[in-house]
């Protein structure tokens, strides 16, 4: 079981390093505002794998309120844009 979480945590981890290239380079806010939600959701599910792998259940706290700000930071970054028009 340890080899299936630890090639999932692998994969996550090439998705992150993916999805920041795209919250680096030029494009709209929402661009970026779409890659840094789904940067934080990979970031929340190497939490979670971290957890199944050590038993550490300290990391499902982190990742519950990383899952939240997350929702709280997405909601934010809509109304601004919608507010602005951008």
């Amino acid at each position: 079981m340890n080899v299936a979480l630890t090639i999932a945590l692998i994969i996550v981890l090439l998705s992150g390093a993916v999805v920041s290239s795209r919250a680096i380079r030029r494009g709209t806010i929402g661009d970026r505002a779409v890659a840094m939600d789904a940067l934080t959701a990979f970031i929340t599910c190497g939490l979670l794998i971290a957890s199944a792998i050590t038993g550490d259940s300290a990391f499902l706290d982190i990742a519950l309120v990383l899952g939240l700000l997350a929702f709280l930071t997405s909601v934010a970054v809509a109304r601004f844009i919608e507010r602005r028009g951008l």
